[in-house]
């Protein structure tokens, strides 16, 4: 069923208004039209209308300057024929301004299908001449559909990218028609790419930077993140095909940041931990100790052969945290040895061991979160630049500033 809702004013002469109203109710060919009038428009205007159409009903506003109450009505009204899937019109032609303004504000809140209103040339009295008329349509769904888009692009910028995401695909459902479908298609994909990056899917992530067309990145460039996205991309490929890089000790701190500003510290420590245990995997790789496989590095196996004798029975297993600290130690690696008489990491050891997320029962708290991500970037900004020798003329600074995800403009 369509049913049009009409706003019902008096005008010149009543007739002139009359006229408009049929004009409007032939154009769109409803089922039923409900009147939303005062009792001198049903007095004076509607009998005009009563002369060739006879299917409506009739609303009262009391006031017709209250657009409060002119709104409530209006919702009540419209939202009782919105249900069964039925398709509902509103046109505001006349009416006082507050008719006009409440029954639009419900239009857009009810999401009903198409708003219409009849303009034209105007006179003197600014009502429109006979035969200028001609209709003027928009539909709601172009609002919420852009308000859809404008809080998808919120939540992206809080790197929640599934929800953003969700919000985009919604977005595109309710109207795809204009430069909103267009951008929400975009940052689908973006969400995705952000959201593998952040679950160190990287080789995905760079799939789907690498797979943006020419016309994309052009948009790119108009929510303001162009350069950042193809330096992401850059990125992308070295943490994808790199097995030990420092860009990767960087995303992986970068990541764990997110994680403490999200107030995961949890996370945080469980990244941290990993971190420092990639440090001195990093440095073990470094210094030619792992055996290789398919011209990469097994992190699992020691090459025993190039350790001293009396350390080569200690070794022939894999080797976690503690273990690759006293390996480098012994060997008297500085890297290594700082890492293992770090007293402030033990403690930090000690709480994250007893954690919920390792072997206990009780949370990180922010404080503990917060000292181990301060002792991480110590152990990368000092002790890593200072004794690798893949640090030199490593920007560490810029690296990890280029790591941040990016931040739309809100359009």
């Amino acid at each position: 069923m369509r049913y049009m809702f009409i706003t019902v004013g008096t005008g010149r002469d009543r007739q002139d208004i009359a006229r408009a109203i049929l004009k409007s109710i032939r154009n769109h060919n409803p089922d039923r039209v409900i009147f939303f009038s005062t009792e001198k428009s049903k007095m004076e205007t509607i009998p005009f209308i009563e002369e060739e159409y006879k299917d409506f009903e009739i609303v009262i506003f009391e006031d017709e300057n209250d657009i409060e109450l002119i709104k409530q009505k209006c919702d009540e009204v419209i939202g009782r024929y919105k249900q069964d899937g039925n398709y509902t019109i509103v046109d505001y032609t006349s009416g006082t301004k507050a008719m006009s303004a409440g029954i639009i504000l419900s239009a857009i809140e009810n999401n009903v299908d198409l708003i219409s209103y009849i303009t034209g040339k105007r006179d003197e009295t600014g009502r429109v001449i006979p035969g200028t008329e001609r209709f003027i349509s928009f539909y709601p769904s172009q609002v919420h559909s852009k308000r859809l888009y404008m809080e998808g692009v919120r939540y992206f910028n809080l790197r929640m990218f599934e929800t953003g995401k969700n919000l985009f695909e919604t977005a595109i459902q309710m109207y795809e028609g204009n430069d909103v479908g267009e951008k929400a298609k975009l940052l689908i994909r973006l969400c995705d790419a952000y959201m593998n990056w952040d679950l160190f899917n990287h080789k995905e992530a760079f799939e789907i930077l690498k797979g943006l067309s020419r016309e994309e990145l052009s948009l790119l460039n108009t929510l303001g993140i162009k350069s950042k996205v193809e330096r992401h991309k850059e990125l992308l490929y070295k943490l994808a095909n790199e097995q030990f890089s420092l860009e990767k000790m960087l995303d992986l701190l970068k990541n764990a940041e997110r994680r403490f500003l999200d107030g995961r510290y949890d996370d945080c420590v469980a990244r941290l931990y990993r971190l420092i245990e990639y440090i001195l995997q990093f440095r073990i790789a470094e210094l030619d100790l792992y055996k290789k496989k398919n011209n990469s590095y097994d992190a699992s196996e020691i090459n025993l052969e190039k350790l001293p004798e009396d350390l080569r029975y200690k070794y022939g297993r894999p080797l976690g945290l503690e273990a690759s600290a006293k390996l480098l130690m012994e060997i008297k690696d500085k890297l290594g040895t700082e890492i293992d008489r770090s007293e402030e990491l033990k403690k930090i050891l000690f709480a994250r061991n007893y954690s919920i997320l390792a072997h206990g029962f009780k949370p990180i708290e922010r404080e503990k979160a917060d000292k181990f991500l301060n002792l991480a970037k110590d152990f990368i900004f000092n002790l890593v630049k200072k004794y690798s020798e893949k640090a030199v003329n490593f920007d560490f600074d810029n690296i990890y500033s280029q790591l941040d995800f990016p931040r739309l403009n809100r359009m």
